[in-house]
């Protein structure tokens, strides 16, 4: 860009100004702060390249296009928390949390390792890195690091270090256009993974096909070409990896447990540092700690279905005094007993569903059993 620009190109600006000054406050709140960093840019371009532009202008211009336009994932905060770091190697000095998260780190090793030098994985992987990589190629992903934190990102997850924190966000401080463009990318992204992950278990591989944390080091094997020749437990301690289940980050920050180990890859105490990493997430937030959802003296509340099927049972049974569960789904003479067609209608069910016997028993009025 030269240091003045032409009359032309002043007068498209100062168009673009005057014509954008009025902002219609019912706009979506990200096309507004939009339009406000293009004209923050305008009204700098025009004082920074006229006849009258001084130094500190020119600087502001600068600082304006660095802050639009930065280099691609130097936005990134990398070093320290790299995901895969380890912790410290004398067991002896790890507090408890870093010890479940160093025995999870190495159980989800192990899972990977078992299903990882599958022929199918090879094979299926192959097949569907083409796709994958140009999916992702808008983003530009130069290296693990970024190729992890965009992967977990894209996928709805995170990461957790071993002192409870969790991976950066990998679009902290980057441009809206990249955001949105990831977030354009993510449904799609993960689709082609999951569809990945089915193959391969139809194939005979020991995995869980809804299992993020699978779909996670799926997309690892294909953006970073691993070498699959290498022995399977190699493979795996290169990648970065999730253990082999989830924690509900929602339900951890409102100070309850809530977790799920997939079929493939657990045990007992799994399970249990599973748990105590989501406590950690929890302790983190500085809420309270993690308690049943209805400890403390809180009243279970009844859903409200099962109330209206107790209010609708007890109705039937003022019409039908000698009514039971086993009556009420028995045929009668051939057709459907009326008080089951009357309850469809009271609790909006189909003309074709069947309640469940339990159900109706554990929720029959006492007094009628």
């Amino acid at each position: 860009m030269s240091d003045e620009l032409t009359p032309e190109q002043r007068h498209l600006v100062e168009t673009f100004l005057s014509e954008s000054s009025q902002v219609d406050q019912t706009w979506p709140l990200e096309v507004r702060e939009r339009l406000a960093g293009v004209r923050r840019f305008a009204e700098v371009l025009l004082r920074a390249s006229g006849p009258q532009a001084t130094d500190e202008d020119r600087r502001q211009l600068a600082e304006v296009v660095a802050e639009q336009n930065p280099e691609p994932w130097t936005w990134v905060r990398r070093g320290a928390g790299a995901p895969g770091g380890h912790g410290p190697d004398d067991e002896s000095t790890l507090t408890p949390i870093e010890r479940h998260h160093q025995r999870a780190e190495e159980f989800a090793r192990r899972a990977v390792a078992a299903w990882v030098g599958h022929p199918a994985v090879v094979r299926d992987v192959e097949a569907t890195r083409p796709a994958l990589v140009e999916l992702v190629s808008p983003l530009a992903l130069p290296d693990q690091e970024v190729v992890t934190l965009v992967t977990a990102w894209l996928l709805g997850g995170n990461g957790v270090y071993a002192d409870g924190s969790e991976w950066p966000d990998p679009f902290e401080g980057a441009p809206p256009l990249v955001v949105e463009l990831a977030e354009q990318i993510g449904p799609s992204f993960g689709q082609l993974l999951s569809q990945l992950a089915d193959r391969i278990a139809r194939a005979g591989a020991p995995v869980d096909p809804t299992d993020p944390a699978i779909w996670f080091v799926l997309a690892q094997l294909a953006l970073l070409e691993v070498d699959f020749a290498r022995p399977a437990a190699e493979i795996a301690a290169d990648l970065n990896i999730w253990p082999p289940g989830s924690i509900d980050r929602e339900a951890a920050a409102l100070g309850h447990i809530a977790t799920r180990a997939t079929r493939h890859g657990r045990d007992a105490r799994f399970a249990a540092d599973l748990a105590a990493a989501a406590g950690a997430v929890a302790d983190r937030t500085g809420l309270p700690p993690i308690r049943p959802p209805y400890s403390g003296g809180r009243k279970r509340k009844t859903r409200e279905d099962t109330v209206r099927l107790r209010r609708a049972l007890a109705v039937l049974l003022v019409k039908y005094p000698d009514l039971t569960p086993g009556r009420l789904l028995a045929l009668v003479q051939g057709e459907e007993h009326p008080a089951l067609v009357q309850l469809r209608k009271d609790m909006g069910w189909g003309v074709d569903f069947m309640p469940d016997k339990s159900r109706l028993e554990r929720n029959w009025p006492k007094s009628r059993q």
